[in-house]
């Protein structure tokens, strides 16, 4: 049987990456959903990479329960970053580059979970979004990158939380790769252009952890089309999509059109909390993020259960 192309888009969104890994549960762990490309930015970035660690669906869903084990086990902000004694001051002294010491981050966990030569390894291809700070342009790390662990630590720092990380060669300076593209969906379309077309649709799964506010999810989905792939049609069951006429909550799209000179038909879907996640993206409250984990894997399974359209998951062995 063939097997359909799939990638997975993870925005940023702090200590509220939790949700994700809820969603994950249910499509990974509960459904076998196997996902060829992996990209995300800030705390995406950092569930990306730990999942595209994986070589075959066994080792997808054993590093999920190791993620969701990581989430769980934190007991608060210490485990990610340490407030700076005068951090402010030391900050417009050029003491330091950020409010924060994220020592917890770069050593406690990417140290221990982000093996980078698994990652090389791995069939997953991989994309960490971060913004170089020299250029002011928005770059990708793969699963080759020389310094991966780097990589998406810069993508995690948050200008003025976190300071800078100085990537390979010193030429470039990395900040968040959510400052300049909050869900990396086109790192997943061009990916998956590079890809053996299909007869089926490949799938792109987005989970972004901010709800849409003043449009519907279709069009923040087809503003950012219009964006990056100005030749790509939306639609949504069989249909144009209408914004104006259709507040419904839809969270899946059929989507053709060129991409990188190639004629390409992909089914969206969107993962989205139904209202904002209440806290801050630097509070890592274990409640919260329990709380939030069980909202992600809600409405994953809702979602799930609700679009007709989802094909069975096929998976890779």
């Amino acid at each position: 049987m063939r097997l359909v192309h799939r990638a997975l888009v993870l925005s940023g969104g702090g200590a509220k990456g939790s949700w994700q890994v809820g969603a994950c549960d249910h499509l990974i762990g509960e459904k076998g959903v196997w996902f060829d490309i992996i990209c995300g930015v800030s705390v995406g970035a950092v569930n990306g990479t730990t999942l595209a660690q994986a070589r075959d669906l066994e080792s997808l869903r054993a590093r999920l329960e190791r993620l969701r084990t990581v989430w769980f086990g934190m007991r608060g902000n210490d485990n990610i970053y340490r407030r700076r004694r005068f951090g402010a001051l030391g900050l417009v002294l050029g003491k330091w580059g950020g409010l924060y010491d994220v020592t917890p981050l770069r050593d406690e966990v990417l140290g221990r979970e982000i093996d980078p030569a698994q990652v090389a390894a791995s069939p997953i291809r991989l994309k960490v979004g971060y913004v170089d700070l020299r250029s002011r342009c928005y770059r990708t790390a793969e699963n080759d990158h020389p310094r991966l662990r780097d990589a998406v630590l810069a993508s995690c720092s948050m200008p003025v939380f976190f300071p800078p990380v100085r990537l390979p060669g010193g030429r470039e300076i990395g900040v968040d790769g959510g400052v300049r593209n909050l869900a990396p969906l086109a790192d997943a379309l061009n990916a998956l252009a590079e890809l053996p077309p299909d007869n089926d649709p490949s799938e792109i799964w987005v989970m972004q952890l901010s709800c849409p506010r003043k449009a519907t999810t279709a069009g923040m989905v087809r503003k950012y089309l219009r964006s990056f792939f100005p030749s790509l049609w939306l639609h949504a069951d069989g249909a144009p999509v209408d914004e104006a006429k259709s507040q419904r909550a839809s969270n899946s799209f059929a989507v053709s059109g060129v991409i990188r000179g190639h004629e390409r038909n992909l089914r969206l879907r969107v993962l989205h909390p139904a209202r904002d996640l209440a806290g801050s993206v630097l509070d890592f409250d274990p409640v919260k993020i329990r709380a939030w984990y069980e909202d992600g894997l809600r409405t994953a399974r809702r979602v799930h259960t609700a679009d007709p359209g989802i094909q069975r998951a096929e998976t890779q062995t």
